[in-house]
């Protein structure tokens, strides 16, 4: 029985090994894609593949086979391109040009290597590059001609040698003379030439790919003066030049000695220096440094040989600069003690200097240099921040640029510093102090007038019985619903207009604003559609809600303080501010400005005179 048991329990764990392994993932080799090759050059090319299925194991090593053979995986070189899955490339160099190549991505697991499908590829072949000598070893009826291959092209050079003759591009017209083949010098001695005459020469140079030819030069059998021409002169500062010329022709020998002759006269190998700069022929240049700006210079090209010297043409040409040019622009920025001063200078290619000048006379008396000064181009816009200023005050400035050709100014212009921002107080003649803000040009009370007597000391008659106040056509005032204990404090008197009518209300230095006043106010701040919210104080203690529009911004700190009518009612306290203008509209209005709890608008407009409205002082100018 109990050996019965045993047999059992072991086909049992024989049943459970076999179900665990049918379980396991298989592993196979994995998938791979070779890769089109790219970026082919003469002795370069990149090479890649892609592993498309790592076969459920590890990539462990991945790459290409390459060579000049079908099948390098088994006659080529092995090139590893890192491990794992994906996308892999690499550039092959030192390949030679004009060559077939043969390439197999391969990749392995731990199974073995698989191989994508075999490409190829051939490693370009360009034109070869080949440079004409210069002619040597003159005779009357010889010269040795020939040439230097300096690049085969990637390809081997079958033939080299010259085109020659007596007319310019031998190609056409003169002779073609073989001179070997391969890389390197060439050369071959040109015989029974004819004297006094110039003749022309060409190298060339043959691969694969084709002919290239080096430059046309030309020489004569029999010596004579070089040819030499002056170079247009180029990079000119107010300071400096670039000078030379080019010896076409050497005259049939050495040019032992090449330059310029420079001066800042006319003729300047007569009256000028000379400078040498160099031998042979060729283009040649030289750097004139330390000039004069503004200046004007001459240069004539020269060239030595054996027979004697030969002349360019002879050249002038100006440094650049001038005395400098301003312009003042509008200044900005402008605060009760600070302004930004702007102007726009033209620096006439030179280094300039430039400042503003500023005080309270013609005579300025102070100085700034501009912010970019003195690293200026042509027509730069300089400015200053002036700072230190006194409020409410007239300056004058101009702009003053120098450099090495000279000074300018622009001409003598003014600003005047504003208020905005500058706090004080005011005493009418009672006494009662009021405190003031600077708005622009402008200084005003902060607080509605409370005063009850003129500045004469004159009494203003109190008006509280209505039909008294609806019979006036002479001055008097009030307090809101007649209570001078809840109202004369915050909101001041109420006026009718004829208090006013007399010049005498305000404290001495001050008005009530005229209809100018206001406007100037209400445009210095933003314009009427924004200004009520501007003067109006914040929040809703003295202003119904919303109070649209309060910032206060400038603190000039506007209270609704109603009005009172023609009849003698009261209303629209909280609701709405009314001020007095000392302009007449017409025999029954005046003018006045108000704003309302509701909207951020400032309204210029005209009422009865009999209305009792709020006054506002402003100081005289």
């Amino acid at each position: 029985m109990k050996r019965e048991h045993f047999f059992k329990a072991l086909l049992l764990l024989l049943f459970l090994i076999f179900s665990a392994c049918d379980k396991e993932e298989k592993i196979v080799l994995p998938s791979v894609d070779t890769a089109s090759v790219d970026e082919i050059y003469n002795t370069s090319a990149r090479v890649g593949g892609r592993v498309t299925d790592d076969g459920g194991a590890d990539i462990t090593d991945r790459g290409v086979y390459w060579g000049t053979s079908a099948g390098p995986e088994s006659s080529g070189t092995k090139l590893q391109i890192g491990t794992g899955p994906g996308v892999f490339y690499d550039i092959l160099s030192g390949l030679s040009p004009g060559v077939k190549y043969y390439v197999t991505a391969y990749a392995t697991n731990v199974l073995g290597t698989t191989y994508g499908k075999e490409t190829f590829f051939t490693t370009q072949i360009s034109l070869p590059s080949v440079l004409t000598s210069n002619v040597t070893e003159y005779t009357s009826t010889t010269a040795r001609v020939g040439g230097v291959v300096t690049d085969n092209g990637g390809f081997e050079i079958t033939r080299r040698g010259v085109y020659w003759g007596t007319e310019p591009d031998p190609r056409l017209t003169g002779t073609k003379l073989p001179i070997g083949s391969g890389d390197g010098e060439f050369s071959h001695t040109l015989t029974d030439l004819s004297r006094s005459l110039t003749y022309y020469v060409m190298a060339y140079a043959t691969n694969l790919k084709g002919t290239a030819y080096g430059y046309e030069i030309s020489f004569s059998t029999e010596p004579e003066l070089p040819v030499v021409f002056t170079s247009g002169i180029l990079n000119i500062t107010p300071y400096s030049a670039k000078i030379g010329g080019t010896v076409s022709s050497s005259g049939g020998t050495d040019v032992t000695e090449r330059g310029v002759y420079w001066g800042n006269a006319a003729d300047p190998v007569a009256t000028g220096t000379k400078r040498i700069i160099g031998s042979g022929t060729g283009s040649f240049v030289d750097s004139l440094d330390n000039l004069n700006p503004g200046s004007e210079y001459y240069v004539v090209a020269y060239a030595v040989n054996n027979i004697g010297t030969a002349y360019g043409e002879e050249k002038s040409f100006f440094t650049l600069g001038n005395a400098p040019a301003v312009n003042a622009l509008d200044y900005t920025n402008l605060t009760a003690t600070s302004v930004t001063l702007n102007g726009l200078v033209d620096a006439n290619d030179l280094t300039t200097v430039v400042s503003f000048e500023y005080g309270t006379t013609v005579s300025y008396g102070s100085s700034l240099e501009a912010v970019n000064s003195p690293s200026l181009k042509n027509n730069d816009t300089v400015s200053v921040n002036v700072t230190g200023l006194d409020p409410g005050t007239l300056y004058h400035y101009r702009i003053k640029a120098e450099n090495d050709l000279g000074t300018a100014y622009s001409e003598d212009l003014s600003f005047t510093t504003v208020l905005t921002g500058i706090t004080g107080t005011v005493d009418d003649y009672e006494g009662n102090t009021y405190q003031t803000i600077g708005i622009g040009y402008q200084e005003w009370m902060t607080e509605n007038l409370k005063a009850v007597n003129y500045i004469d000391g004159n009494p203003i008659p109190l008006v509280e019985n209505d039909s008294v106040w609806a019979q006036l056509n002479e001055p008097g005032y009030c307090w809101y619903a007649n209570d001078s204990a809840a109202y004369y404090d915050t909101y001041g008197a109420l006026y009718n207009w004829f208090v006013i009518e007399n010049g005498q209300l305000c404290p001495a230095g001050w008005h009530v604003p005229t209809n100018e006043d206001f406007s100037e106010l209400i445009s210095y701040i933003g314009g009427a559609g924004v200004a009520g919210g501007m003067l109006k104080e914040t929040g809703t203690v003295h202003w119904n809600s919303p109070n649209a529009g309060a910032t206060n911004e400038y603190g000039f700190t506007a209270l609704a303080g109603g009005k009172r009518f023609p009849d003698g009612s009261f209303d629209f306290v909280k609701v709405e501010g009314n001020w007095w203008s000392s302009s007449g509209y017409s025999t029954l209005n005046a003018n006045y400005l108000n704003i309302l709890f509701n909207y951020s608008n400032a309204f210029q407009g005209y009422s009865n005179k009999k209305n009792g409205m709020n006054v506002r002082c402003v100081r005289d100018h």
